[in-house]
């Protein structure tokens, strides 16, 4: 029976949290809001930046790949495009939530809202971003496939489920950050070796063989692949791939809540 009470606690803790956070949303709400806003201060261009910066990456690797190495996927820049997209959500809310309690210490210090509001919403305001470039986008992929429509559901089912992937990792980073200080330092060189194995401007099958492997452990393969099954080839991802994207997330939130849960104590102290 003993072996179980700290399971029992920790779900007693989650709920208390749950609650609160539910009580205090529209803080939670207000401070994305702010960090998005924030995020395009001063801007010429505003909001429009979370369309203008893939689309130009998208169209640099568009040359590159087929003019120069004559890849042979048609509409090649809305294939990459499909990726990218939740590339740079993924990429941009880790960063930003890494060092979200260091950036927010004066906010953390006040304590008057769940301190994982702080990084959750670094990951939310970002989410925002994404969902605003992706419906911007999205006419584009409907026009070239108008399938997408009925797959609408499924989109919006994977964006929950990348969210909560990418949110279990922003309070991993997040935690740790406070008490590594060149996490996030480490991380952007992560991010290159991660961006270049994360087929976003390639299909899993021009990968070698031998090398596959290499793809398949990484878990934003299966997120990246499915965003360009529904908006590129207008395709549902396969069961088994969304059963692995569900317990990616799963298993993502679960870590991250129990290494903040470990290390909330202390923050304080460390900043």
């Amino acid at each position: 029976m003993q072996a179980f009470e700290p399971g029992i606690y920790c779900l007693r803790m989650l709920r208390e949290r749950l609650n609160k956070a539910y009580t205090q949303r529209g803080v939670l709400y207000d401070m994305s809001l702010k960090q998005l806003k924030e995020k395009y201060a001063g801007s010429k261009f505003g909001i429009w930046w979370a369309v203008i910066t893939p689309v130009i990456l998208a169209v640099s690797i568009n040359f590159v790949f087929v003019s120069v190495f004559k890849i042979g996927i048609q509409n090649y820049t809305l294939f990459v495009l499909a990726g990218i997209l939740p590339w740079f959500f993924f990429n941009n809310a880790l960063s930003e939530a890494t060092d979200a309690f260091i950036v927010n210490s004066s906010i953390l210090q006040q304590g008057i809202f769940p301190r994982e509001f702080i990084p959750v919403s670094s990951v939310l305001a970002n989410l925002f971003n994404f969902c605003i470039g992706l419906i911007i986008l999205l006419p584009v992929f409907i026009a070239l496939n108008p399938k997408i429509i009925l797959l609408l559901p499924l989109l919006f089912i994977l964006i929950i489920l990348h969210f909560i992937f990418t949110l279990g990792l922003g309070l991993f980073c997040s935690s740790l950050g406070v008490y590594l200080r060149d996490l996030k330092q480490f991380l952007s060189i992560i991010f290159m070796f991660w961006f270049w194995i994360t087929p976003v401007f390639y299909s899993l099958e021009m990968v070698d063989k031998r090398f596959q492997w290499v793809c398949l452990s990484n878990p934003m393969t299966y997120y990246i692949n499915a965003y360009q099954n529904i908006l590129f080839k207008s395709a549902s991802p396969s069961m088994p791939q969304m059963l692995l994207i569900f317990a990616g997330s799963l298993i993502s939130v679960i870590i991250g809540l129990t290494v903040f849960f470990k290390c909330e104590p202390g923050l304080l102290k460390r900043i």
